[in-house]
């Protein structure tokens, strides 16, 4: 009796050990995901995840695959996303484009998060100004046209030349009445839209999706 008691006794301690693991690491979750957040915000991510904690942050951060998203799953039905950092010789960040895979075909957006006026042509840079404490600054940005187009070959040649929609995806707050550019420019709040539009003229299957999700870099588990 004495025997069973202690080892009930034990099994109790462990459990609340493992009990109070769980709550630790479940609240440093919380308070990375809260961090993280007004990041989040502002950027091109609330236009592709359908919430911030789970469809999101869980997927980003824990999950590590964010190639499969809620919101775009009640748009397209099955897809992929797949996220490219663009860098000059020197590692330099210049531009950062994500492509949507689905049944329609592909719609690749090169996304800017800035604030402000943005200023610029096909050629040479980008320029973006804001009133900063009282003051007008301009600041030199990378134009996304030149990227966005390499990108597009890219893609053309994983897909053999399929159709590729493009655009490219700017922050709400921007005025974008001085860009003049060959691709389409939307706010971020027009990008559901845009998604729902999208179609190729053609047809894509869950595994040509995924064949070409494979191609570009993304990484599925075939157990």
């Amino acid at each position: 009796m004495t025997y069973l008691l202690a080892q009930a006794l034990e099994t109790n301690r462990t459990d609340s050990f493992f009990l109070v693991i769980v709550a630790f690491m479940f609240l440093i979750f919380l308070f990375r995901a809260g961090l993280a957040y007004p990041r989040y915000k502002r950027s091109i991510y609330p236009h592709l995840y359908e919430n911030y904690l789970v469809d999101y942050f869980y997927k980003m951060n824990v999950f590590m695959d964010p190639s499969k998203s809620g919101l775009m799953k009640k748009l397209v039905g099955y897809h992929r996303l797949v996220y490219a950092n663009l860098t000059d010789k020197e590692g330099k960040l210049c531009a950062q484009i994500v492509t949507l895979i689905h049944g329609k075909g592909l719609l690749s957006l090169a996304y800017i998060n800035s604030n402000g006026k943005l200023s610029g042509s096909d050629q040479g840079s980008w320029y973006v100004s804001r009133n900063e404490d009282g003051k007008e600054k301009r600041y030199k940005i990378e134009n996304p046209g030149p990227y966005l187009k390499e990108y597009l070959k890219h893609l053309a040649q994983v897909s053999e030349n399929k159709k590729v929609d493009s655009a490219i995806a700017v922050n709400d707050s921007c005025d974008i009445s001085d860009v003049k550019s060959v691709f389409k420019i939307i706010p971020y709040s027009k990008i559901e839209e845009t998604v729902k539009a999208s179609d190729c003229g053609y047809g894509l299957n869950e595994a040509e999706i995924d064949a070409l999700f494979e191609k570009l870099g993304g990484k599925i588990d075939h157990k």
